[in-house]
């Protein structure tokens, strides 16, 4: 770990509070019949103007979708009357990561609550336990507890991820069980996303057809003309390794509007890019999603940096 931890704690703390800001500013703009895409293009923005740059597109998860849906471009999807709408938002300072996620009941039945307050009360047992020496699967353990207890059960194939330096998912896994094989334990410096997610249904998700968000991974010049060439090196220079989204690519004018998606499926093929299809849940249950981030500085405190 490096000898001056201090500076690098700021950025963690910086780029929590404009997921904070993005956060609240979501509560408020959700709200039946809004567009998708508007609530979108806000909340990231609220990310930039707070001083931090996208860890990752905002992911607007419905009901038995637990991750990885956000907005193409020119979507029209709108908010609904009900249901679980998980909000998941990412930036980062230098590098440094901020993640978190919340859960909003649409038509506020106390039934859905249910599942939000389930996740919820699994993240607040889990950081209470967030400090040197605890093993990983201890949170997971504490974290099914709560979830199961309210009826429920957790999403066993979907947990938390170390966070390092421009990389999202760095390593150790937090599960949202008690799986004793993740036996990794806390120390000073670590800085992980927390995130139990509760449903009804069997308690694991599944790859969709469907993908949103993509990521870039190497450059690869064969049988590559001057154009694509040119869009491979400004997607990289502007996304680097974190996950984006198309409208990235049209919002900073990296790649014209009309040869995006022909330029993402040619780079998915030549293997330029990666991709996140959404997850859904095995029996298309519900689920709900908490998430902060929490670092452990060099004392041994905890610090949730993405908590109002």
């Amino acid at each position: 770990m490096t000898e001056n931890f201090e500076p690098i704690l700021e950025s963690y703390k910086k780029a929590g509070k404009a997921v904070i800001a993005a956060r609240k500013l979501a509560k408020k703009i959700v709200k039946p019949g809004a567009l998708f895409l508007d609530i979108a293009n806000q909340c990231e923005t609220e990310i930039v103007n707070n001083g931090a740059k996208l860890s990752f597109p905002i992911n607007m998860s419905l009901n038995e979708v637990a991750a990885h849906y956000s907005p193409p471009i020119d979507d029209t999807t709108v908010v609904p009357e009900e249901g679980l709408l998980k909000i998941d938002l990412g930036s980062h300072v230098n590098g440094y990561i901020a993640d978190s996620a919340f859960t909003i009941n649409l038509g506020e039945d106390s039934n859905l609550q249910n599942y939000i307050d389930a996740a919820a009360e699994g993240l607040e047992a889990a950081i209470e336990l967030f400090k040197p020496g605890t093993r990983l699967y201890e949170l997971g353990e504490v974290i099914a507890e709560k979830i199961i207890i309210r009826g429920l059960k957790p999403i066993t194939n979907l947990g938390g991820h170390e966070l390092k330096q421009f990389n999202l998912h760095a390593g150790p896994f937090i599960p949202n069980y008690k799986e004793k094989r993740h036996a990794e334990t806390l120390k000073p410096g670590d800085a992980y996303a927390c995130e139990p997610f509760s449903t009804s249904g069997a308690g694991t998700v599944m790859n969709g057809k469907q993908s949103y968000i993509y990521r870039f991974v190497k450059k690869n010049k064969k049988n590559m003309g001057y154009e694509e060439q040119n869009y491979m090196n400004k997607i990289e220079n502007y996304c680097g390794r974190l996950p984006f989204s198309p409208r990235f690519l049209e919002n900073n004018q990296i790649v014209p509007k009309n040869k995006i998606q022909r330029t993402i499926d040619s780079f998915l093929r030549k293997k330029i890019l990666d991709h996140y299809p959404i997850l859904i849940e095995r029996t298309h249950a519900l689920v709900a999603q908490q998430e902060h981030t929490i670092v452990i500085d060099m004392d041994g405190n905890t610090i949730v940096t993405t908590k109002e």
